[in-house]
């Protein structure tokens, strides 16, 4: 892996600025070859991706590196494929003839520029590049700064991308801390972050003085509230295994549970049964995605620590011991604990649920609420009553939502995906992710015949006192 320098930083994103001014609003048929460009790379690389992001996480599935990074990337480009055409078309908007004539407005799409990615360590090849897809389909010319906690993943793109795109069109850069401030405060036509939250604020500060247009996807503590019917095997299995995804290292990844007072008992033993029939077997076991690397295994594991000590219940799934040569860990409940510790605070992105009891949905709501917006919400119920999840839809703020499911609101390329307050600014994915990295130009062609034109037309006269007087209904 090689740490891309400033100067080399300055002299690419010369390169692309000079070479959007040359060309700044790619033809459909240009866009299309990058988009197949970037279509072929994913297919091209599926195994040397497998085995980067192995080497990464020291075990990582090689089926869920191909649904969840390759498979996301492929998913949103040949959505975006099939759609680009339609999207691209200018929109008309009309004009009452009575004010406006003959005169016409339409709505343009243009490229914004030149782009800059920073993505994170948990998705390596996913949030690098499945925002490059829009970015690209609106036309523009993108730098992405990969994470250097991902060195495997890291080299691979920075070896191969040059395979298949011109660097002017789309680059991989890659450096640490100071390298991702200078990235950040460089005069970008649009930034996009994906990470946490107080990271987020520093891009936010860096950007300020360029008013660079930022997009950030951020994380937060996602709740899922099971309704007293939701407390099934089933239930429990579906959110244990998106828990479990990637050892929890996913920014949609329910967070902590809400369950009825009176019930948690109940849901604590049938985790516990149905995680066991999953696995009869875990560290070791090549599903077990490892945490990504010591610091953050060492978090987790004083966080369990911590918890033991202010007499929470810790409870692991699997009678196992984490294991800090694979960096795998069992999957653990935590009893209500007390909202001052560590995993209450702050967003968990390992493989332990705290379990809080509530004793009204209104109480679930309230202590949600009471909260930073999150990332995403779940509801799980086995009746489905649509009262249930109406007040669902709209007692929670947050930038997705889920019922019965995890991560599907994210996952679906016609869709937009974003967060809200502290969870995110803007989006991606769907029609919405287009728009967020376009600009969308008004272009208003006025007629001669045009009564408003003819009103603040010098010298003001009847016309103009008309057209004033039609604002107000008449006495």
């Amino acid at each position: 892996m090689h740490e891309t320098t400033k100067a080399e930083l300055d002299a690419l994103f010369a390169k692309q600025k000079a070479a959007f001014k040359a060309n700044g609003n790619p033809s459909y048929q240009q866009r299309m070859q990058r988009l197949q460009a970037l279509e072929k790379m994913m297919v091209d690389l599926r195994m040397d991706i497998q085995q980067a992001i192995t080497e990464d996480f020291a075990v990582h599935s090689p089926a869920i590196t191909d649904i969840f990074e390759t498979g996301g990337v492929l998913g949103r480009n040949r959505y975006i494929q099939a759609s680009l055409q339609e999207w691209m078309a200018p929109t008309a908007r009309p004009l009452p003839a009575e004010v406006h004539g003959s005169s016409t407005c339409e709505v343009v799409l243009q490229p914004q520029g030149v782009m800059g990615n920073i993505s994170p360590w948990n998705f390596p090849i996913e949030c690098s590049l499945v925002m490059a897809n829009e970015m690209l389909a609106a036309g523009n010319r993108v730098i992405v700064k990969v994470s250097e906690l991902a060195p495997a993943t890291a080299e691979l793109l920075q070896a191969r991308v040059g395979d298949y795109f011109d660097e002017k069109v789309l680059a991989i850069v890659v450096g640490g801390v100071e390298f991702s401030q200078y990235f950040a405060a460089l005069p970008w036509d649009h930034l996009t972050y994906t990470g946490n939250t107080a990271v987020g604020r520093l891009i936010m500060q860096a950007a300020a003085p360029n008013l660079t247009p930022v997009t950030l996807e951020l994380g937060g503590k996602n709740p899922t509230i099971f309704l007293d019917d939701g407390i099934t095997e089933q239930h429990i299995l579906e959110y244990l295994s998106f828990k479990f995804c990637k050892s929890g290292q996913i920014c949609t990844s329910p967070d902590y549970a809400l369950v009825p007072e009176g019930r948690v008992e109940e849901w604590v033993g049938i985790a516990k049964i149905v995680w066991q029939a999953a696995y009869k077997t875990y560290i070791g076991h090549p599903d077990v995605t490892g945490i990504i690397n010591d610091r953050h295994f060492k978090r987790l594991v004083g966080w369990l620590d911590e918890a033991r000590q202010s007499d929470a219940r810790v409870i692991a799934l699997h009678e196992e011991e984490p294991d800090p040569q694979t960096r795998q860990m069992p999957m653990y409940l935590v009893v209500d604990p007390d909202e001052a510790l560590a995993l209450m605070r702050e967003e968990v992105f390992g493989p332990i649920t705290p379990i809080k009891p509530y004793h009204s949905i209104d109480d679930a709501y309230a202590y949600i609420a009471d909260r930073d917006r999150p990332l995403a919400s779940y509801l799980v119920t086995a009746a489905r009553r649509n009262e249930d999840i109406e007040t669902f839809k709209h007692s929670i703020i947050s930038g997705g939502a889920g019922v019965n499911v995890f991560g599907f609101q994210a996952a679906w390329p016609g869709a937009p995906f974003g967060g809200t307050g502290a969870s995110g600014i803007g989006c991606h994915a769907g029609k919405e992710g287009f728009l967020n990295y376009c600009h969308a130009k008004t272009v208003f062609n006025c007629a001669q015949d045009n009564p408003v034109k003819a009103s603040v037309c010098a010298p003001y006269d009847e016309v103009t006192a008309a057209v004033a007087d039609a604002a107000f209904p008449s006495a």
